[in-house]
């Protein structure tokens, strides 16, 4: 009766240990916190000499790599442990939390597809018009607050329907794609790129030297476009914007009165 006993409060220790460890990484939706809490939820609830967790985006060690070695691999993630001496129940874990592992890593991509899609625009990478201001809401009031500069750029693409109606859509959005990446590779970190039309960009330069950024995306992108730059201040980003606007057109208006003089 006693082994019984004994043996039923072991179970529910080792049921508890790992309900505890998959609670600890089943509550994030970030790759790398899911690895990291992953390996050290097997590396210390263990007697192993090392764990590796490796996923298509990130990896994590702990420990060194010693003794015997043995794999659980899946789908999306591969765990190897070492181990000086084989232990069963060590082993057993490790197998029980690699498939619930497997399982939330699932989760993970699919939310990040899932937020990938809502946010961003498909064709450009570009922040969604719906995502992006409310984005560009928050980083013009973190500007206020903080008092620093920073500028927004209302961006008009030259002749993209000519594009369209030429070439076809098909080289028109290999225009659009060049251009937005032309920005992206050129941003920094607090840089925000959102498409707020067809050929419509709204750029938000966490800088005080906002010609900079404009330059390289000038010499980097496949196509040749107008822009107005307002800087941040008290006004509602849709007065920001309208600003912006208007001195895109005036830019615009500028070439065009430039061009038909010339010829």
């Amino acid at each position: 009766m006693r082994i019984v006993e004994s043996l039923g409060i072991k179970e529910a220790s080792e049921t508890s240990l790992l309900t505890l460890s998959i609670i600890d990484f089943i509550n994030t939706l970030d790759e790398w916190e899911f690895v990291d809490k992953l390996c050290r939820a097997i590396f210390v609830n263990t007697n192993l000499t090392s764990v590796r967790v490796m996923t298509r985006n990130c990896i994590k060690i702990i420990g060194k790599a010693r003794g015997e070695q043995l794999n659980f691999d899946s789908e999306n993630i591969k765990i190897h442990v070492y181990y000086d001496a084989e232990n069963r129940q060590d082993l057993s874990f490790v197998n029980s939390i690699s498939i619930i592992a497997e399982l939330h890593l699932r989760n993970i991509y699919k939310h990040t597809e899932i937020t990938k899609l809502a946010f961003y625009d498909e064709l450009t990478g570009a922040y969604t018009r719906t995502a992006g201001l409310k984005f560009l809401e928050s980083a013009c009031e973190s500007v206020k607050r903080s008092g620093r500069k920073a500028y927004l750029v209302f961006i008009d693409l030259d002749n993209l329907k000519t594009f369209n109606d030429t070439y076809g859509h098909k080289v028109g959005d290999e225009i659009l794609r060049g251009f937005a990446q032309a920005c992206l590779n050129n941003m920094r970190r607090n840089d925000l790129l959102v498409r707020y039309g067809g050929d419509e960009f709204l750029l938000f330069i966490d800088s005080d030297r906002p010609d900079v950024l404009i330059e390289r995306v000038i010499h980097s992108s496949p196509v040749t476009f107008s822009f107005g730059i307002t800087e941040i201040d008290n006004k509602s980003l849709d007065e920001l914007i309208r600003s912006a606007d208007e001195k895109m057109y005036e830019m615009k208006y500028q070439r065009k009165e430039k061009a038909s003089k010339q010829v």
